[in-house]
């Protein structure tokens, strides 16, 4: 489990591994307000932030002149190690959010009650606007794997299930990830879990997970995976411990 955001002046993170609490590698930034995402390639990646709840860091109720330090995403590799990456359009801090999208693209949104800068067209002091972002993974070549079907009854635990695909060569991993739930940038269902996979022909054989500890009941994204980590695009299983 890694512990992370919250205080703008700790950059630092937290991980509870084989019983105990250790630090990890710091972000860039320590920010309050933001959202930190599970990629399907099992990387990180933090959008939104600031200095307070409606502090954007040059005074309260203020994105007008903000600190844009708090706009820049981060991203988080397989080594820990995080990276600063583009600025957003816009400052977005409390009640602020981010979506992993069954493409595999993010959706970001938010920000109450803030006249957003630079921006005349919002004339309410709610901000609707919808950014988009596309994680690096989709930039990394390589044919992105297809998934044709997958099964439309639930799934249950520790059971096999087929998918069919059209490009079994290029599914080199499976990969289930819980939707977004989040609230006050905290998203206490994120989960991603890698399954053991095998193939024959237009046909892959995926082991669920063993138990609801490991994927609680409901709904997850289905992404394959080729050895570059470029996912698929998601189709939606449902587990139950009644399948």
């Amino acid at each position: 489990m890694l512990v992370l955001g919250g205080n703008y002046k700790d950059p630092n993170t937290f991980k509870f591994s084989g019983g105990r609490w250790t630090k990890d590698k710091p972000r860039n930034l320590g920010r309050a307000q933001d959202d930190t995402l599970i990629f399907p390639d099992g990387n990180l990646f933090t959008v939104n932030g600031a200095v307070g709840i409606r502090d954007y860091g040059l005074g309260d109720y203020n994105p007008n002149v903000p600190d844009d330090r708090f706009r820049q995403v981060e991203l988080r590799d397989a080594d820990g190690n995080w990276t600063l990456g583009p600025k957003q359009r816009l400052p977005r801090g409390y009640h602020s959010n981010a979506v992993v999208l069954p493409d595999g693209r993010i959706m970001v949104t938010g920000d109450e009650l803030q006249q957003i800068a630079n921006n005349p067209d919002i004339k309410a002091g709610n901000n609707g606007t919808i950014e988009i972002y596309e994680p690096p993974y989709l930039h990394q070549g390589g044919k992105r794997p297809d998934i044709r079907t997958v099964p439309t009854q639930p799934v249950g635990y520790g059971k096999k299930f087929r998918v069919n695909t059209d490009s079994p060569d290029q599914a080199a991993r499976a990969v289930l990830l819980a939707p977004v739930t989040s609230t006050h940038s905290v998203d206490t269902s994120q989960r991603r879990l890698e399954l053991k996979l095998a193939g024959a022909g237009s046909q892959l054989l995926l082991d669920s997970p063993a138990s609801a500890a490991d994927a609680p009941p409901g709904w997850y994204m289905l992404f394959l995976l080729n050895k570059a980590g470029v996912p698929s695009v998601a189709k939606w299983i449902q587990l139950s411990p009644d399948a």
